[in-house]
């Protein structure tokens, strides 16, 4: 299986390659320079693994929600990727992506997803993982001020994104508990895009690139 995956939805660009069982993947905090970087480092990445876009199976992207310019970056790249090479693509959630990373980089299996979205909102899921090692999305995303957030059942939970950073007190009033730990500085990376595109991929859940749109949660 071989798939290029695009994160940029929050300050990173971030690009991950799947060429059969190896993985190559570069990721830069880069804030407001992703449209310049995400074109050299698709070609870094691509001559890395000796592949060219003809040679993939399907185009990955972290579809949102997250920063409206952000987001639409990678829209666009994987869009434009898609009709080049004719290839599939696949939309993933960056809230997902935010709680897959919380997995693959501190073992977290129950993440709180808080991303700030200005005006005093947040972007908030749960997320919890399932049979595959996959983040399985527990209720629904929603676009809420910190007081109107949905609360798990149980408070075995941790926190990732930086929502938590800005709004920490007023979550954890409306929780009723402090998570278990707090994870503000993660952001979604390419490599979780990759993992959770692997899945829709071989279970049928792409796209055509003309299907392909940002997700705002406006």
């Amino acid at each position: 299986m071989k798939i290029l995956a695009l994160e940029t939805s929050f300050n990173a660009c971030s690009i991950a390659l799947q060429n059969d069982r190896q993985v190559i993947s570069s990721h830069h905090i880069a804030p407001m320079q992703q449209a310049r970087m995400i074109l050299p480092l698709i070609q870094e990445i691509l001559s890395a693994g000796a592949l060219t876009i003809n040679d993939l199976d399907a185009v990955a992207y972290g579809c949102g929600p997250g920063s409206f310019t952000g987001v639409r970056i990678a829209n666009s790249v994987a869009q434009g990727l898609g009709f080049a090479g004719q290839k599939p693509v696949i939309p993933v959630s960056s809230l997902a992506a935010l709680a897959q990373t919380a997995l693959l980089a501190q073992q977290c299996t129950k993440v709180l997803v808080a991303v700030d979205a200005r005006m005093e909102q947040l972007y908030w899921a749960r997320y919890q993982v399932g049979e595959q090692g996959l983040m399985i999305l527990d209720g629904k995303e929603q676009l809420c001020a910190p007081m109107d957030i949905s609360r798990p059942d149980t408070n075995d939970w941790v926190g990732a994104g930086d929502g938590w950073d800005k709004h920490e007190k007023v979550i954890c009033t409306r929780l009723g508990w402090a998570p278990q730990a707090v994870y503000a500085a993660l952001a979604p990376t390419a490599e979780a895009v990759l993992q959770l595109a692997a899945v829709s991929l071989e279970q049928g859940r792409w796209i055509k690139a003309s299907e392909a749109l940002p997700v705002y949660l406006r």
